[in-house]
Order: C-alpha cells, then sequence, then structure tokens
C-alpha cells in the first residue's frame, strides 16, 4: 500500500494539511497564501479590505480587547508563557 503524496503549495513549497479538502479551490496554495497572491491588494503586514484577511481579524480582536480595558500585547506574552515555559 503506497502512501499518498503530501499537497504542496505552489506559493510557499510548505505542505498543505489544513483545509487540504479545499487545495484545488485554492489553486493548489494554503488558505492564506491564496489570500496573499489574489485578495489582498495591499502591504501583505498591513490589513486588507476583504473581511477575512486574518490582518483585519487580528486588529479587530486587538481594538475589541483594547475596549474592554485588556491589553493585547499582555495577553499574548500570557498565552507564550502558558505555551512554552510551563
Amino acid at each position: 500500500m503506497t502512501t499518498p503524496e503530501p499537497l504542496i503549495c505552489v506559493r510557499c513549497h510548505q505542505p498543505v494539511t489544513a483545509k487540504a479538502d479545499q487545495y484545488e479551490l485554492f489553486e493548489h496554495m494554503h488558505w492564506l497564501c491564496f489570500h496573499l497572491e489574489f485578495e489582498h491588494q495591499a502591504d501583505p503586514d498591513v490589513p486588507c479590505d476583504d473581511p477575512s484577511c486574518p490582518w483585519w481579524h487580528i486588529e479587530t480582536l486587538e481594538a475589541a480587547l483594547t475596549r474592554l480595558g485588556h491589553d493585547p500585547a499582555r495577553i499574548v506574552e500570557q498565552a507564550f508563557e502558558e505555551r512554552y515555559r510551563r
């Protein structure tokens, strides 16, 4: 029995595992690579107008946390501590 060949992203050349069922839909790319290649019409480090843009999601969540009185940077620091320094 042979193992199927891994799905490789044509943009970054890394294996596609998450959302592999949408590999064909996203032109043989990760969803993020597809977004940056075809949908993101700005500096890749700046949120674009696409509502699915991950940078827009991060910016929106940071603003909401700040409005609620939380420090987004501190929340990330705490998550880092929990994940890597146990």
